[in-house]
């Protein structure tokens, strides 16, 4: 009875005295061995904490169990707190659910999509001069991405996998031409993971199809959410002040950039129609630009 006495009086005090609670960020790890989309990601949250910890105090970073896409979304809804923090593109409902920091992570590189196809197919895609020519080819995506709907109303076919392995497997081994779009940002480390095992895998080398997909990070909806939200605001924008946002983004990417020649690429637009009004176009320093 002391002992929960005593242990009582130290929760009530302790904020009193000063000294602040960890604030815990629980974010989802990679889907599979190979699997480095979120690497860079999860460092620049690592450094906006960092460069907020005189203000907010200590902090926790730490990886929940494996979960896809739909889970980590189901689990920041119901506030179950095994997940506190995730990686996701924008949306006019998303934002009505959630709470987020609308500062594109990777400034929007992702929404720039390179194609991986099957080797047997190089030719097919050699000859494709317009969108409509494009359009003919069914796209592999994950079930539930947000992209499926995005490319399903631009008049694309969309083969929806559960496991994102699967996605790369099915489009060596299918009898059929189809395309799996990655973002910039994912598709060489993706590429060079699976090349050995996956042979016939190859990353297209004359196209590039953009559509605005703006990518954030997510929090509940919560008081606790909200904190952590406005500390991570916070933090990137520390980063972008001092330069340090703009020079792990080039470690992270520039040689990507160049070694997909993304200038010289025929590109494609479509529109997202599930884009929110808040989106902020209009910040220039927020958003990668091909042509510069």
């Amino acid at each position: 009875m002391m002992r929960k006495s005593l242990l009582f009086l130290l929760c009530l005090f302790l904020p009193l005295a000063g000294i602040a609670a960890e604030m815990v960020y629980i974010y989802h790890p990679p889907e599979s061995e190979m699997d480095r989309r979120y690497a860079y990601h999860w460092d620049l949250l690592k450094a906006a904490l960092e460069i907020t910890k005189d203000k907010y105090g200590p902090y926790v970073l730490k990886p929940s169990v494996r979960m896809t896409e739909d889970r980590q979304m189901r689990e920041l809804l119901s506030n179950s707190q095994k997940l506190t923090v995730m990686i996701r593109e924008t949306s006019s409902k998303r934002e009505r659910q959630l709470e987020t920091v609308r500062i594109p992570i990777d400034k929007s590189l992702i929404s720039y999509r390179v194609l991986l196809i099957n080797k047997n197919d190089k030719a097919t895609f050699a000859k494709i001069t317009t969108l409509d020519q494009l359009k003919k080819i069914p796209m592999r995506q994950g079930e539930g991405w947000g992209d499926n709907a995005i490319l399903e109303s631009a008049g694309f076919r969309v083969l929806e996998e559960v496991y994102y392995d699967r996605i790369f497997e099915n489009l060596v081994f299918s009898a059929h031409t189809t395309a799996f779009p990655r973002g910039v940002t994912e598709v060489l480390e993706e590429y060079n993971a699976r090349k050995e095992r996956l042979p016939q895998l190859m990353i297209e080398e004359n196209l590039l199809l953009y559509y605005p997909l703006p990518t954030y990070f997510w929090f509940p909806q919560t008081a606790e959410g909200k904190k952590l939200a406005l500390r991570t605001k916070e933090g990137l924008e520390k980063l972008i002040q001092t330069g340090e946002f703009d020079r792990m983004f080039n470690k992270a990417y520039g040689k990507v950039i160049a070694d997909l020649n993304l200038k010289n690429r025929k590109l494609f637009r479509i529109d997202n129609p599930m884009l929110p009004t808040t989106v902020p176009f209009d910040d220039k320093k927020l958003w990668f630009d091909p042509t510069k």
